[in-house]
Protein backbone atom coordinates (compact mmCIF):
# COMPACT_ATOMS: atom_id res chain seq x y z
CA UNK A 1 0.00 0.00 0.00
CA UNK A 2 2.88 2.35 0.78
CA UNK A 3 4.52 1.55 -2.56
CA UNK A 4 1.32 2.32 -4.43
CA UNK A 5 0.91 5.62 -2.58
CA UNK A 6 4.46 6.65 -3.35
CA UNK A 7 4.00 5.75 -7.03
CA UNK A 8 0.88 7.96 -7.26
CA UNK A 9 2.69 10.83 -5.57
CA UNK A 10 5.63 10.47 -7.95
CA UNK A 11 3.29 10.51 -10.98
CA UNK A 12 1.55 13.61 -9.66
CA UNK A 13 4.79 15.57 -9.18
CA UNK A 14 7.11 14.21 -11.90
CA UNK A 15 4.69 13.37 -14.75
CA UNK A 16 1.88 15.98 -14.78
CA UNK A 17 1.40 15.70 -18.56
CA UNK A 18 0.99 11.92 -18.37
CA UNK A 19 -1.60 12.31 -15.61
CA UNK A 20 -3.55 14.92 -17.65
CA UNK A 21 -3.60 12.62 -20.68
CA UNK A 22 -4.85 9.78 -18.50
CA UNK A 23 -7.74 11.91 -17.16
CA UNK A 24 -8.68 13.02 -20.69
CA UNK A 25 -8.67 9.42 -21.89
CA UNK A 26 -10.91 8.31 -19.00
CA UNK A 27 -13.33 11.20 -19.61
CA UNK A 28 -13.58 10.35 -23.31
CA UNK A 29 -14.23 6.70 -22.51
CA UNK A 30 -16.96 7.70 -20.03
CA UNK A 31 -18.63 9.90 -22.62
CA UNK A 32 -18.64 7.10 -25.15
CA UNK A 33 -20.14 4.67 -22.64
CA UNK A 34 -22.93 7.12 -21.81
CA UNK A 35 -24.06 7.44 -25.44
CA UNK A 36 -26.72 4.77 -26.08
CA UNK A 37 -26.07 2.61 -29.13
CA UNK A 38 -29.51 2.39 -30.67
CA UNK A 39 -30.57 -0.46 -32.89
CA UNK A 40 -32.55 0.12 -36.08
CA UNK A 41 -36.34 0.39 -35.71
CA UNK A 42 -35.97 1.07 -31.96
CA UNK A 43 -37.55 4.31 -30.77
CA UNK A 44 -36.12 5.81 -27.59
CA UNK A 45 -38.48 7.81 -25.45
CA UNK A 46 -37.53 11.14 -23.98
CA UNK A 47 -37.37 9.49 -20.54
CA UNK A 48 -34.49 7.33 -21.81
CA UNK A 49 -32.66 10.04 -23.75
CA UNK A 50 -33.14 12.90 -21.27
CA UNK A 51 -30.63 11.63 -18.68
CA UNK A 52 -28.02 11.24 -21.43
CA UNK A 53 -28.59 14.83 -22.53
CA UNK A 54 -28.32 16.21 -19.03
CA UNK A 55 -32.06 16.86 -18.66
CA UNK A 56 -33.81 16.25 -15.35
CA UNK A 57 -36.97 14.38 -14.55
CA UNK A 58 -39.76 16.26 -12.66
CA UNK A 59 -38.88 14.64 -9.33
CA UNK A 60 -35.22 15.53 -9.80
CA UNK A 61 -36.07 19.11 -10.74
CA UNK A 62 -38.19 19.44 -7.62
CA UNK A 63 -35.36 18.07 -5.48
CA UNK A 64 -33.14 20.92 -6.68
CA UNK A 65 -35.57 23.54 -5.38
CA UNK A 66 -34.17 24.55 -2.02
CA UNK A 67 -35.81 26.79 0.54
CA UNK A 68 -34.17 30.10 1.42
CA UNK A 69 -33.66 29.60 5.14
CA UNK A 70 -32.52 32.27 7.57
CA UNK A 71 -29.39 31.79 9.62
CA UNK A 72 -29.76 29.68 12.78
CA UNK A 73 -33.21 28.43 11.70
CA UNK A 74 -32.54 24.69 11.85
CA UNK A 75 -35.67 22.60 12.37
CA UNK A 76 -33.55 19.76 13.80
CA UNK A 77 -32.49 22.00 16.71
CA UNK A 78 -35.87 23.41 17.62
CA UNK A 79 -36.57 24.16 21.28
CA UNK A 80 -40.29 23.72 21.78
CA UNK A 81 -42.60 24.40 24.66
CA UNK A 82 -43.60 21.41 26.77
CA UNK A 83 -46.33 19.01 25.57
CA UNK A 84 -49.42 20.44 23.92
CA UNK A 85 -48.20 24.00 24.42
CA UNK A 86 -45.62 23.60 21.62
CA UNK A 87 -47.86 24.20 18.60
CA UNK A 88 -49.91 27.08 20.10
CA UNK A 89 -46.66 28.77 21.13
CA UNK A 90 -45.26 28.55 17.58
CA UNK A 91 -48.54 29.75 16.07
CA UNK A 92 -48.50 32.77 18.37
CA UNK A 93 -44.96 33.56 17.19
CA UNK A 94 -46.28 34.05 13.64
CA UNK A 95 -47.60 37.41 14.84
CA UNK A 96 -44.26 38.57 16.24
CA UNK A 97 -42.98 41.96 15.11
CA UNK A 98 -39.48 40.66 14.40
CA UNK A 99 -39.03 39.05 10.97
CA UNK A 100 -36.53 36.45 12.20
CA UNK A 101 -38.94 35.20 14.86
CA UNK A 102 -41.69 34.76 12.27
CA UNK A 103 -39.31 32.97 9.91
CA UNK A 104 -38.20 30.52 12.60
CA UNK A 105 -41.79 29.80 13.56
CA UNK A 106 -42.67 29.06 9.91
CA UNK A 107 -39.66 26.77 9.50
CA UNK A 108 -40.50 24.78 12.63
CA UNK A 109 -44.23 24.56 11.85
CA UNK A 110 -43.59 23.32 8.31
CA UNK A 111 -41.53 20.51 9.79
CA UNK A 112 -43.93 19.65 12.62
CA UNK A 113 -47.01 19.59 10.35
CA UNK A 114 -45.94 16.22 8.99
CA UNK A 115 -47.66 14.84 12.10
CA UNK A 116 -51.48 15.03 11.62
CA UNK A 117 -52.04 15.63 15.34
CA UNK A 118 -50.01 18.82 15.11
CA UNK A 119 -52.04 19.94 12.09
CA UNK A 120 -55.31 19.48 13.94
CA UNK A 121 -54.00 21.37 16.95
CA UNK A 122 -52.74 24.23 14.77
CA UNK A 123 -56.05 24.47 12.92
CA UNK A 124 -57.77 25.00 16.25
CA UNK A 125 -55.45 27.99 16.69
CA UNK A 126 -56.56 29.45 13.28
CA UNK A 127 -53.16 28.85 11.73
CA UNK A 128 -54.56 28.88 8.17
CA UNK A 129 -55.58 32.52 8.44
CA UNK A 130 -52.12 33.46 9.71
CA UNK A 131 -50.36 31.49 6.98
CA UNK A 132 -52.46 33.10 4.25
CA UNK A 133 -51.39 36.52 5.52
CA UNK A 134 -47.79 35.72 4.48
CA UNK A 135 -48.67 35.26 0.79
CA UNK A 136 -48.18 38.91 -0.12
CA UNK A 137 -45.05 39.52 1.92
CA UNK A 138 -41.86 40.49 0.12
CA UNK A 139 -39.77 38.11 2.24
CA UNK A 140 -39.04 35.02 0.15
CA UNK A 141 -38.49 32.71 3.12
CA UNK A 142 -41.89 33.59 4.56
CA UNK A 143 -43.67 32.90 1.27
CA UNK A 144 -41.85 29.62 0.73
CA UNK A 145 -42.48 28.25 4.20
CA UNK A 146 -46.06 29.54 4.43
CA UNK A 147 -47.02 27.85 1.15
CA UNK A 148 -45.13 24.70 2.20
CA UNK A 149 -47.07 24.58 5.47
CA UNK A 150 -50.37 25.03 3.61
CA UNK A 151 -49.40 22.24 1.24
CA UNK A 152 -48.71 19.88 4.15
CA UNK A 153 -51.96 20.89 5.84
CA UNK A 154 -53.80 19.88 2.66
CA UNK A 155 -52.51 16.31 3.04
CA UNK A 156 -55.16 15.46 5.66
CA UNK A 157 -58.94 15.70 5.36
CA UNK A 158 -59.30 18.05 8.32
CA UNK A 159 -56.78 20.42 6.77
CA UNK A 160 -58.48 20.36 3.36
CA UNK A 161 -61.82 21.12 4.95
CA UNK A 162 -60.41 24.12 6.79
CA UNK A 163 -58.68 25.41 3.65
CA UNK A 164 -61.97 25.26 1.78
CA UNK A 165 -63.77 26.93 4.67
CA UNK A 166 -61.23 29.79 4.69
CA UNK A 167 -61.49 30.21 0.89
CA UNK A 168 -57.75 29.54 0.69
CA UNK A 169 -57.67 28.57 -3.00
CA UNK A 170 -58.73 32.01 -4.18
CA UNK A 171 -56.08 33.64 -2.01
CA UNK A 172 -53.40 31.17 -3.10
CA UNK A 173 -54.15 32.01 -6.73
CA UNK A 174 -52.42 35.36 -6.18
CA UNK A 175 -49.15 33.37 -6.19
CA UNK A 176 -49.74 31.77 -9.63
CA UNK A 177 -47.17 34.15 -11.14
CA UNK A 178 -44.74 34.22 -8.23
CA UNK A 179 -41.14 34.69 -9.34
CA UNK A 180 -39.96 31.82 -7.13
CA UNK A 181 -40.40 28.30 -8.52
CA UNK A 182 -40.72 26.68 -5.11
CA UNK A 183 -43.59 28.94 -4.09
CA UNK A 184 -45.50 28.09 -7.27
CA UNK A 185 -44.77 24.39 -6.77
CA UNK A 186 -46.24 24.48 -3.26
CA UNK A 187 -49.29 26.42 -4.47
CA UNK A 188 -50.16 23.98 -7.26
CA UNK A 189 -49.47 20.96 -5.03
CA UNK A 190 -51.99 22.42 -2.58
CA UNK A 191 -54.54 22.83 -5.37
CA UNK A 192 -54.05 19.22 -6.48
CA UNK A 193 -54.64 17.94 -2.94
CA UNK A 194 -57.63 20.16 -2.08
CA UNK A 195 -59.45 19.28 -5.34
CA UNK A 196 -59.48 15.61 -4.37
CA UNK A 197 -62.71 16.50 -2.56
CA UNK A 198 -65.79 17.65 -4.42
CA UNK A 199 -66.08 20.68 -2.14
CA UNK A 200 -62.58 21.73 -3.17
CA UNK A 201 -63.51 21.52 -6.84
CA UNK A 202 -66.64 23.58 -6.19
CA UNK A 203 -64.53 26.21 -4.42
CA UNK A 204 -62.08 26.36 -7.32
CA UNK A 205 -64.79 26.54 -9.99
CA UNK A 206 -66.78 29.19 -8.13
CA UNK A 207 -63.63 31.34 -7.95
CA UNK A 208 -63.13 30.96 -11.73
CA UNK A 209 -59.63 29.51 -11.41
CA UNK A 210 -59.86 26.69 -13.98
CA UNK A 211 -59.17 28.92 -16.98
CA UNK A 212 -56.13 30.68 -15.39
CA UNK A 213 -54.59 27.26 -14.68
CA UNK A 214 -55.13 26.16 -18.29
CA UNK A 215 -53.61 29.39 -19.60
CA UNK A 216 -50.46 29.01 -17.47
CA UNK A 217 -50.06 25.28 -18.05
CA UNK A 218 -47.94 25.26 -21.27
CA UNK A 219 -45.31 27.68 -19.98
CA UNK A 220 -44.69 26.13 -16.56
CA UNK A 221 -41.85 23.88 -15.44
CA UNK A 222 -42.31 20.16 -16.02
CA UNK A 223 -42.43 19.31 -12.34
CA UNK A 224 -45.11 21.97 -11.77
CA UNK A 225 -47.15 20.86 -14.80
CA UNK A 226 -47.90 17.53 -13.11
CA UNK A 227 -49.90 18.94 -10.13
CA UNK A 228 -51.56 21.42 -12.50
CA UNK A 229 -52.77 18.57 -14.69
CA UNK A 230 -53.89 16.63 -11.62
CA UNK A 231 -55.95 19.66 -10.58
CA UNK A 232 -57.54 19.84 -14.05
CA UNK A 233 -58.30 16.12 -13.92
CA UNK A 234 -60.00 16.45 -10.54
CA UNK A 235 -62.05 19.41 -11.74
CA UNK A 236 -63.25 17.62 -14.87
CA UNK A 237 -64.04 14.44 -12.91
CA UNK A 238 -65.82 16.01 -9.93
CA UNK A 239 -67.09 19.30 -11.36
CA UNK A 240 -70.85 19.72 -11.27
CA UNK A 241 -72.97 20.88 -14.15
CA UNK A 242 -73.33 23.39 -15.71
CA UNK A 243 -69.87 24.65 -14.76
CA UNK A 244 -68.30 21.43 -15.95
CA UNK A 245 -67.86 20.46 -18.75
CA UNK A 246 -68.92 23.78 -20.28
CA UNK A 247 -65.94 25.65 -18.79
CA UNK A 248 -63.42 23.05 -19.96
CA UNK A 249 -64.96 22.80 -23.41
CA UNK A 250 -65.26 26.56 -23.74
CA UNK A 251 -61.51 27.10 -23.21
CA UNK A 252 -58.66 25.49 -25.21
CA UNK A 253 -58.21 22.74 -22.61
CA UNK A 254 -58.24 19.88 -25.13
CA UNK A 255 -55.65 21.61 -27.31
CA UNK A 256 -53.40 22.29 -24.31
CA UNK A 257 -53.62 18.67 -23.11
CA UNK A 258 -52.87 17.40 -26.62
CA UNK A 259 -49.81 19.62 -27.03
CA UNK A 260 -48.43 18.52 -23.67
CA UNK A 261 -48.94 14.87 -24.59
CA UNK A 262 -47.19 15.45 -27.90
CA UNK A 263 -44.25 17.64 -26.87
CA UNK A 264 -43.55 16.79 -23.24
CA UNK A 265 -40.13 15.34 -22.48
CA UNK A 266 -41.12 13.07 -19.61
CA UNK A 267 -43.66 10.35 -18.98
CA UNK A 268 -45.25 11.90 -15.86
CA UNK A 269 -46.61 14.84 -17.86
CA UNK A 270 -47.69 12.59 -20.74
CA UNK A 271 -49.60 10.30 -18.39
CA UNK A 272 -51.32 13.22 -16.64
CA UNK A 273 -52.23 14.87 -19.97
CA UNK A 274 -53.69 11.61 -21.34
CA UNK A 275 -55.76 11.17 -18.18
CA UNK A 276 -57.18 14.67 -18.65
CA UNK A 277 -57.99 13.90 -22.30
CA UNK A 278 -59.71 10.66 -21.28
CA UNK A 279 -61.79 12.38 -18.61
CA UNK A 280 -62.77 15.25 -20.89
CA UNK A 281 -63.70 12.76 -23.63
CA UNK A 282 -66.31 11.16 -21.40
CA UNK A 283 -68.53 14.02 -22.56
CA UNK A 284 -69.89 13.90 -26.10
CA UNK A 285 -68.59 17.35 -26.96
CA UNK A 286 -65.14 16.32 -25.75
CA UNK A 287 -65.15 13.32 -28.11
CA UNK A 288 -66.05 15.63 -30.98
CA UNK A 289 -63.21 18.03 -30.17
CA UNK A 290 -60.72 15.15 -29.98
CA UNK A 291 -61.90 13.77 -33.33
CA UNK A 292 -61.84 17.12 -35.11
CA UNK A 293 -58.32 17.97 -33.90
CA UNK A 294 -55.19 15.85 -33.98
CA UNK A 295 -55.68 14.39 -30.50
CA UNK A 296 -56.33 10.90 -31.83
CA UNK A 297 -53.15 10.97 -33.93
CA UNK A 298 -51.07 12.04 -30.93
CA UNK A 299 -52.52 9.23 -28.80
CA UNK A 300 -51.84 6.66 -31.52
CA UNK A 301 -48.18 7.73 -31.54
CA UNK A 302 -48.00 7.36 -27.75
CA UNK A 303 -49.06 3.71 -28.04
CA UNK A 304 -45.47 2.97 -29.08
CA UNK A 305 -43.90 4.71 -26.09
CA UNK A 306 -41.35 2.75 -24.06
CA UNK A 307 -43.11 3.50 -20.76
CA UNK A 308 -46.00 1.16 -19.97
CA UNK A 309 -47.79 3.90 -17.98
CA UNK A 310 -47.84 6.14 -21.06
CA UNK A 311 -49.13 3.31 -23.26
CA UNK A 312 -51.87 2.51 -20.73
CA UNK A 313 -52.96 6.16 -20.44
CA UNK A 314 -52.97 6.67 -24.21
CA UNK A 315 -55.03 3.50 -24.72
CA UNK A 316 -57.42 4.62 -21.98
CA UNK A 317 -57.95 7.98 -23.68
CA UNK A 318 -58.55 6.25 -27.02
CA UNK A 319 -60.99 3.89 -25.31
CA UNK A 320 -63.05 6.91 -24.29
CA UNK A 321 -62.77 8.75 -27.62
CA UNK A 322 -63.48 5.80 -29.94
CA UNK A 323 -67.07 5.58 -28.78
CA UNK A 324 -67.56 8.37 -31.35
CA UNK A 325 -68.06 7.11 -34.91
CA UNK A 326 -65.68 9.67 -36.43
CA UNK A 327 -62.94 8.54 -34.06
CA UNK A 328 -63.50 4.91 -35.16
CA UNK A 329 -62.99 5.94 -38.79
CA UNK A 330 -59.79 7.81 -37.93
CA UNK A 331 -58.40 4.78 -36.10
CA UNK A 332 -59.12 2.52 -39.07
CA UNK A 333 -57.77 5.03 -41.60
CA UNK A 334 -54.52 5.52 -39.67
CA UNK A 335 -53.99 1.74 -39.40
CA UNK A 336 -54.01 2.02 -35.62
CA UNK A 337 -55.66 -1.37 -35.18
CA UNK A 338 -52.40 -3.07 -36.16
CA UNK A 339 -50.60 -1.20 -33.38
CA UNK A 340 -53.33 -2.09 -30.90
CA UNK A 341 -53.23 -5.76 -31.90
CA UNK A 342 -49.47 -5.88 -31.33
CA UNK A 343 -50.06 -4.54 -27.81
CA UNK A 344 -52.02 -7.68 -26.91
CA UNK A 345 -48.63 -9.16 -26.03
CA UNK A 346 -47.97 -6.39 -23.50
CA UNK A 347 -47.22 -7.49 -19.94
CA UNK A 348 -49.00 -4.55 -18.28
CA UNK A 349 -52.54 -5.45 -17.19
CA UNK A 350 -53.90 -1.93 -17.59
CA UNK A 351 -52.46 -1.65 -21.10
CA UNK A 352 -54.11 -4.94 -22.08
CA UNK A 353 -57.50 -4.01 -20.64
CA UNK A 354 -57.60 -0.57 -22.27
CA UNK A 355 -56.35 -1.94 -25.60
CA UNK A 356 -59.00 -4.68 -25.66
CA UNK A 357 -61.79 -2.19 -24.96
CA UNK A 358 -60.47 0.23 -27.59
CA UNK A 359 -60.33 -2.52 -30.20
CA UNK A 360 -63.88 -3.54 -29.27
CA UNK A 361 -65.05 0.01 -29.96
CA UNK A 362 -63.24 0.15 -33.30
CA UNK A 363 -64.57 -3.27 -34.34
CA UNK A 364 -68.07 -1.81 -34.48
CA UNK A 365 -66.99 -0.19 -37.75
CA UNK A 366 -67.23 -2.76 -40.58
CA UNK A 367 -63.79 -1.85 -41.93
CA UNK A 368 -62.36 -2.36 -38.46
CA UNK A 369 -63.93 -5.83 -38.24
CA UNK A 370 -62.40 -6.69 -41.61
CA UNK A 371 -58.92 -5.66 -40.44
CA UNK A 372 -59.25 -7.54 -37.16
CA UNK A 373 -60.67 -10.77 -38.55
CA UNK A 374 -57.21 -12.23 -39.30
CA UNK A 375 -56.19 -11.87 -35.65
CA UNK A 376 -59.09 -13.88 -34.22
CA UNK A 377 -56.70 -16.69 -33.17
CA UNK A 378 -54.69 -14.27 -31.06
CA UNK A 379 -57.92 -13.14 -29.42
CA UNK A 380 -58.82 -16.72 -28.57
CA UNK A 381 -55.39 -17.10 -26.99
CA UNK A 382 -55.92 -13.96 -24.92
CA UNK A 383 -59.29 -15.25 -23.72
CA UNK A 384 -57.87 -18.66 -22.90
CA UNK A 385 -54.98 -17.18 -20.90
CA UNK A 386 -57.37 -14.99 -18.92
CA UNK A 387 -59.73 -17.91 -18.23
CA UNK A 388 -57.24 -19.73 -15.98
CA UNK A 389 -57.70 -19.88 -12.20
CA UNK A 390 -56.74 -16.57 -10.65
CA UNK A 391 -57.89 -14.29 -7.87
CA UNK A 392 -56.84 -11.15 -9.73
CA UNK A 393 -59.77 -8.91 -10.63
CA UNK A 394 -57.77 -7.41 -13.50
CA UNK A 395 -57.31 -10.82 -15.10
CA UNK A 396 -61.01 -11.61 -14.81
CA UNK A 397 -61.90 -8.22 -16.31
CA UNK A 398 -59.48 -8.84 -19.18
CA UNK A 399 -61.13 -12.18 -19.91
CA UNK A 400 -64.61 -10.66 -19.96
CA UNK A 401 -63.41 -7.83 -22.23
CA UNK A 402 -61.78 -10.36 -24.58
CA UNK A 403 -65.05 -12.32 -24.85
CA UNK A 404 -66.90 -9.15 -25.77
CA UNK A 405 -64.25 -8.22 -28.34
CA UNK A 406 -64.42 -11.67 -29.98
CA UNK A 407 -68.21 -11.40 -30.18
CA UNK A 408 -68.03 -8.00 -31.88
CA UNK A 409 -65.24 -8.98 -34.31
CA UNK A 410 -66.98 -12.24 -35.26
CA UNK A 411 -70.38 -10.64 -35.79
CA UNK A 412 -71.73 -10.72 -39.33
CA UNK A 413 -74.97 -9.13 -40.59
Amino acid sequence: MAAVGSHDAMMQHEHPQLKQQLHEHMAEAARQDQIPRTQPNVVLSADHVAPQLGLLMPAEETALLASTLPKDADSTKCQLAYGRHAIPKLVSQLEETKLFARQKALVFLADLFHCPDNVVQAIDESVVILLLSFLDTEDLTSRQKATEALNIIACCAVGRTDLIKRNALQQLSRRFDDADDLVRKHVYDTFAKVTIQREGVESLMSAGLFLPIIQRLPGERMDIQVPMLETCYNCIRLGAQPAMPSVALGCPAMDVFTELARKSLVSDVKVAACRCIMMLSFFHEGKRLASEGDTVLVLIALLSDRKSDVRASAAGALMSITIDCNAKRIMVRENALTVLTDLLNDTNELVLLNVIKTITNCAEDYRGRFQLHHSIRKWLTVERMAAGPSRKVAKWARGEAAKQAIAVISWRP
